[in-house]
């Protein structure tokens, strides 16, 4: 019976020291993220649309991210099989924390460089997104460019929402790519 007591006395003892000591204000600053979310290996599908990019179906592969030591720049191999056969990529993506900026550029992907930028946001909760755009694409006499948001949904699901617009024409959907997590790798 005492033995009962104390953990009962103990656990109200216990509550006041768990609770926060105020609630967040709308002014709180945004925590930094923490850009070594992508590290390790993610596996990927997404539907994309026919398009000057290629034709339409899916993609279905991985993406393995590594830090590069003293930066905050990380490498990616993309592996899998698209519409139009073997996929084989890589990507150097960076962040810049003073301008919340995260660039990507990606080479293999589509059969073309693709660079894209834009700034990234989050809110207490730790949830972000990375709001970007490429900068054109030159394919067949045409000026294609991307634009999307990277949403870092969980720790082990992030998926990429993507347009695409052509000679500066409206921006359409490309689609939706989802990764999961497959492999934990950590920072070196």
């Amino acid at each position: 019976m005492m033995r009962g007591l104390f953990f009962i006395a103990l656990l109200f003892l216990q509550q006041p020291a768990q609770q926060p000591s105020r609630a967040t204000e709308p002014t709180d600053p945004m925590p930094p993220p923490n850009m070594d979310y992508f590290i390790g290996k993610w596996a990927f599908d997404w539907n994309v649309p026919e398009s000057l990019l290629g034709p339409g179906g899916k993609m279905k592969g991985t993406e393995t991210y590594k830090k590069k030591p003293g930066a905050s720049v990380y490498e990616s191999d993309i592996e899998g099989e698209s519409p139009s056969g073997p996929l084989k990529g890589r990507a150097v993506t960076s962040y810049n924390e003073a301008d919340k900026m995260v660039t990507r550029v990606e080479t293999g992907s589509f059969g073309a460089s693709i660079s894209k930028a834009g700034r990234i946001g989050g809110d207490l909760g730790g949830y972000y997104t990375i709001h970007w755009e490429s900068v054109p694409i030159d394919r067949k006499g045409h000026s294609v460019k991307l634009r999307g948001k990277t949403q870092m949904l969980s720790p082990a699901h992030y998926k990429v929402q993507v347009e695409i617009s052509v000679d500066g024409g409206p921006y359409t959907s490309f689609g939706i790519a989802w990764y999961r997590k497959a492999e934990v790798q950590t920072a070196r």
